[in-house]
């Protein structure tokens, strides 16, 4: 009993900070059925950052939880009468989908590597890995630029997909996963005439598969909300994600803004929702190890 009421106020705080994160997103999803001229006038403001009296066009912001009246016209303006919507949409897809795959697929290999690969120094080169993955993408952004520049693929969605397909994130958690696979398992294997790529298939993937589908979803997530590497790398726009076109509609309409924000979320969410035990398995793994 004691122990339970200890767990309250832990419980009550947690709570309030779940519940500030939600707000936004129930804000965005509940304001999307609003009409536009709701829309207008609670988010029709337009600030002048001089005018310290308040006085022209300086006001608040409403906001507010539940439309007045309910209206799916956003979404119909989206869907059958925006179709760049829909062909950036593919576009993200396009980005997310390819680089997913290949850090499941790299990373699982890599962490294989190290996980059999007997030499001492291997600890070393995977602190590399860990150093490389502490450094942000912008370190290497001028570098991988003139690298596929040099390669000629530049405004193309490999110029994204090849850098960033090769993740040292993707090889610490995939190894991190592997490392509770008994290595006498992997020895038993080679005495009965297997050899890495069976054991690699047959044994690393199988027993590693909750490592591999948090990396997945963690990937999904951040590959899917990617800005920077598409406005460097990409010059025609009709091949840019939705997430860096999402500011480029909504300076025409808000309430379309904010019927795609949620359909732009609906991936990600889904995907989360799905794959939550995994998720939290993996975590738990990589915490533990």
């Amino acid at each position: 009993m004691c122990t339970r009421l200890k767990n309250i106020p832990i419980k009550a705080f947690l709570f309030i900070i779940a519940l500030v994160y939600i707000i936004p997103l129930v804000i965005i999803i509940t304001n999307s059925f609003m009409t536009q001229g709701e829309i207008s006038r609670n988010y029709g403001a337009e600030y002048d950052l001089l005018d310290y009296d308040f006085k022209g066009r300086t006001h608040y912001v409403e906001y507010k939880l539940i439309p007045e009246r309910i209206t799916v016209d956003q979404y119909n303006t989206l869907l059958f009468k925006t179709p760049m919507y829909l062909s950036l949409f593919l576009n993200s897809l396009k980005l997310a989908l390819p680089i997913v795959l290949m850090h499941v697929s790299i990373g699982s290999a890599a962490a294989y590597g190290f996980t059999v690969w007997k030499p001492w120094h291997k600890d070393v080169l995977f602190c590399v890995y860990i150093i490389v993955m502490v450094l942000p993408f912008q370190a290497t952004l001028v570098s991988n630029y003139i690298m596929a520049d040099a390669l000629g693929i530049i405004n193309t969605h490999s110029s994204i997909i090849l850098p960033w397909g090769f993740s040292p994130f993707a090889v610490f958690i995939m190894r991190q996963s592997m490392k509770d696979i008994l290595y006498s398992i992997f020895e038993a294997a080679q005495i009965d005439g297997a050899g890495h790529l069976r054991r690699f298939i047959h044994i690393a993937l199988p027993l590693s598969k909750g490592g591999a589908a948090s990396l997945a979803i963690l990937s999904f997530a951040d590959c899917w909300s990617m800005v920077e590497q598409p406005m460097i790398f990409l010059k025609d726009t009709a091949m840019e994600p939705l997430s860096v076109m999402l500011f480029k509609i909504g300076q025409e309409n808000i309430g379309l803004i904010l019927a795609a924000s949620v359909f732009y979320m609906l991936p990600v969410v889904w995907i989360f929702l799905y794959g939550q035990e995994h998720l939290e398995r993996g975590v738990k793994l990589s915490a533990l190890k």
